[in-house]
């Protein structure tokens, strides 16, 4: 007489389920993807619990062949989402100053790429330091950032800055222990500090991040086509929205405006200071505000004077912006962390 599970037609999903928890558990320990070691338990208990039900042969191993329609499924599936990321995989986006190092982080064998900078903020003061992320976050943090863009319209800058700063800033740890050692190194205070982080964003060389593929020089309208001319490589394509969020920027060190503002909005957010990233539409062009002791331009918000600070070039020091930009009835604050 044959004998038969007590579960029915959720024997099979009871199945997937304990294949889950124990695959879950087993990667936990051992250092195997989670997809393989979910396969090989799940055809174990297909296997074992076919032999239980102890029916006729091909009863017997329909839980098997449940099994290879179910992982061939996810294999492909998994294989889809590969191709489609693809873009964000291209490993020859990384800046050719960025180079690879091993390194032992919490007891875990990572792989970082890193940039040794050194660079001379507005009024002449020397830094300089190793800054690194990992290159699992570099890739995990571009696909994550293309999975959040899609079919996300209308467009709210202020929403989209955020929700960088939020996903990103964990990810820039290593970064922001470099720069809080310096910090301490040099005895800065608070303005001398940001003057800092803003020079260390300024000094890497402006590229433009288009939403679309980078087309040649003669393709664009003059502003472009001058930078694109003298650099052919200042470009990085099929970027959404034409910004790249913190982590890919620190490793291919391609940006323009707002790539750039949305990092320093969120190193000197975990630095405790009152920021907010303006931005024109008449301009087409982003700032950072700092509500801080100084002079110059600023945009009265909430009652508080943000001070701007344009971040592409060097020598822009807090208060000041190029001659062609100050009309300041022309910019608006989007995000502020207060």
């Amino acid at each position: 007489m044959s004998t038969k599970t007590k579960l029915g037609c959720f024997t099979y999903p009871a199945i997937i389920v304990a294949s889950v928890i124990g695959s879950s558990v087993i990667s936990s320990f051992i250092k195997i993807p989670n997809f393989y070691t979910f396969a090989f338990l799940l055809f174990l208990c297909s296997w074992f619990i076919g032999k239980i039900e102890n029916t006729h042969k091909l009863s017997s191993i329909r839980y098997l062949i449940y099994s290879s329609i179910l992982i061939s499924s996810l294999f492909l599936i998994k294989k889809q989402l590969s191709l489609t990321n693809d873009q964000w995989d291209n490993k020859s986006d990384i800046s050719e100053v960025i180079y690879k190092e091993k390194a032992l982080i919490n007891g875990d064998s990572t792989i970082l790429l890193s940039q040794y900078r050194k660079w001379k903020d507005n009024y002449g003061n020397t830094y300089q330091g190793s800054f690194s992320v990992r290159e699992d976050d570099y890739f995990d943090s571009k696909r994550a950032y293309f999975r959040y863009t899609q079919n996300r319209q209308p467009l709210q800058w202020g929403s989209l800055y955020q929700h960088l700063v939020t996903s990103d800033t964990p990810r820039l740890d290593l970064i922001l222990n470099q720069l809080s050692k310096i910090k301490t190194r040099h005895n800065l205070n608070e303005l001398e500090f940001a003057e800092m982080v803003v020079s260390f964003v300024q000094d890497i060389p402006y590229s433009l991040v288009l939403g679309n593929r980078c087309l040649s020089a003669d393709k664009y309208e003059d502003s472009i086509r001058l930078i694109l001319e003298k650099c052919p490589e200042c470009c990085i394509g099929n970027i959404p929205y034409g910004i790249q969020n913190p982590v890919a920027f620190m490793g291919n060190l391609k940006g323009d405006c707002d790539t750039r503002t949305v990092i320093i909005y969120a190193i000197l957010t975990n630095f405790g200071y009152d920021v907010a990233i303006l931005n024109s539409e008449y301009y087409r062009h982003s700032i950072l505000g700092l509500h801080i002791p100084a002079s110059g331009n600023y945009k009265t918000y909430r009652g508080k004077r943000y001070y701007t600070w344009e971040t592409t070039n060097k020598h822009f020091t807090i208060g000041t912006l190029p001659e062609n930009m100050e009309t300041m009835s022309y910019w608006n604050v989007v995000l502020t962390n207060t």
